[in-house]
C-alpha cells in the first residue's frame, strides 16, 4: 500500500502531461506534436548531460593519485600503465555512477579504440583514436591488434578521464609491447577538453574551456614535484604566442593564479 501511495505520489513532469493532452486530441496538430517531442528529447539530452557533468566533476576531484610504473625505454620518462588507471578511478567513477568501457573496431590495417564514459541518468562520452595495427617483428595478426587496443586503450582512458599521467603526444608503450609508429597522437588531453563544444564555438569558447580544465589539473596535483611536472605538460598552452599568453592574456593569467595558489596550497600542508 505504502509503494502504491509513494508511486502515485511521484510528481508528473508538466512537458509530458502537455504531450499527452496535444496527443489524446483527435484535432490536435501532428506537426506541433512533433515538435513538442523534438523539444522533450532535447531537454532530456540537456538534463542526462548536466547530470554527467556533475557527477564527473565530484568523480575527478577525487581521483587518487595515479603511480607512473611504465617506463619508455627510447627517453626513459615514466607513465601510467592501464592497469593502474583503471583500478585507481573505478572505484571513485561507480561511486558517482559512471562507468568506463572500452570497444574497438579493426580493418586490414588500423585498430579504432574507443573509451566511453557511461553515466546511469543515460548520458554517455566517448573518445576514439585510430592507430595503425602494430605489425612489429615476431608478431602474428592477433598480437598486431592486440598491442594497439592496449596502447589505444591507455590514451583513451587517460584523455577521456583527463588525466595527465605521464607523456601527452607519444611513447612506446614497452609494458604492452612496443607502440604503434606510423601515426603520431596529436594532445588527445585537448582534443577530449574541445570534444564537448558546440560546432560554433569561437577560439574565446575554446580558450575558456582549456583555462578551466587546467585550472582543474592543478587542484588534483599534491606534490611540488606533480605540479611542476604538470605545468611542463601544459606549457605548450600557457606560454608564448601561441598560448593563452599571448592570445588570451586574462586567461593565462588566470591559469598563473591558480597555478601560484595551488603550489602556496601545498607547500603550507607540507609544513
Amino acid at each position: 500500500m505504502n509503494e502504491v501511495t509513494t508511486i502515485e505520489n511521484l510528481p508528473i513532469d508538466p512537458m509530458v502531461s502537455m504531450i499527452e493532452r496535444v496527443a489524446s486530441d483527435p484535432n490536435s496538430d501532428i506537426e506541433k506534436l512533433a515538435k513538442m517531442l523534438e523539444m522533450k528529447e532535447r531537454y532530456d539530452a540537456n538534463q542526462s548531460k548536466a547530470a554527467f557533468d556533475s557527477a564527473f566533476a565530484k568523480a575527478s576531484a577525487e581521483f587518487p593519485e595515479i603511480p607512473l610504473n611504465g617506463k619508455n625505454n627510447h627517453n626513459g620518462q615514466s607513465y601510467a600503465l592501464l592497469k593502474d588507471i583503471i583500478r585507481q578511478t573505478r572505484p571513485v567513477l561507480a561511486k558517482h555512477g559512471i562507468a568506463l568501457s572500452f570497444s574497438t573496431e579493426t580493418d586490414e590495417h588500423n585498430v579504432t579504440v574507443t573509451a566511453e564514459l557511461s553515466h546511469e541518468g543515460g548520458y554517455t562520452k566517448r573518445n576514439s583514436l585510430p592507430l595503425p595495427q602494430d605489425k612489429g617483428a615476431g608478431r602474428n595478426a592477433v598480437q598486431a591488434v592486440g598491442s594497439s587496443q592496449t596502447y589505444g586503450q591507455r590514451y583513451t582512458a587517460q584523455a577521456i578521464l583527463g588525466l595527465s599521467l605521464g607523456e601527452d603526444t607519444e611513447d612506446d608503450g614497452r609494458a604492452s609491447g612496443p607502440a604503434p609508429t606510423a601515426k603520431r597522437v596529436q594532445d588527445p588531453w585537448t582534443a577530449t577538453i574541445l570534444a564537448d563544444l558546440p560546432e560554433s564555438s569561437t577560439d574565446r569558447d575554446k580558450a575558456q574551456a582549456i583555462t578551466a580544465a587546467i585550472c582543474s589539473q592543478w587542484k588534483r596535483m599534491k606534490g611540488l614535484r606533480q605540479i611542476s611536472n604538470e605545468w611542463d605538460r601544459r606549457a605548450h598552452l600557457i606560454a608564448g604566442d601561441k598560448g593563452l599568453e599571448g592570445k588570451h592574456p586574462d586567461l593565462h593569467e588566470t591559469v598563473v593564479d591558480a597555478y601560484e595558489l595551488r603550489r602556496q596550497e601545498i607547500e603550507e600542508n607540507a609544513a
